[in-house]
């Protein structure tokens, strides 16, 4: 039960930090276009949101 608040709480700031990771990537791309944009914004809280539903779906 502790392990699965973990992941919750952990999915949560995920999500949160997937959230602000977008807005910073449509800025990125609308100033320097497609080439020049930071993506690991968007895609380290999205690695971190699926690791954390899979350690919660694994119990």
């Amino acid at each position: 039960m502790k392990k699965r608040k973990v992941c919750i709480v952990i999915l949560i700031l995920a999500i949160i930090a997937l959230l602000i990771g977008i807005s910073y990537l449509v800025q990125g791309i609308y100033a320097r276009g497609l080439g020049g944009v930071n993506y690991g914004s968007v895609i380290f809280p999205l690695l971190v949101g699926v690791i954390a539903v899979y350690f919660m779906k694994k119990n």
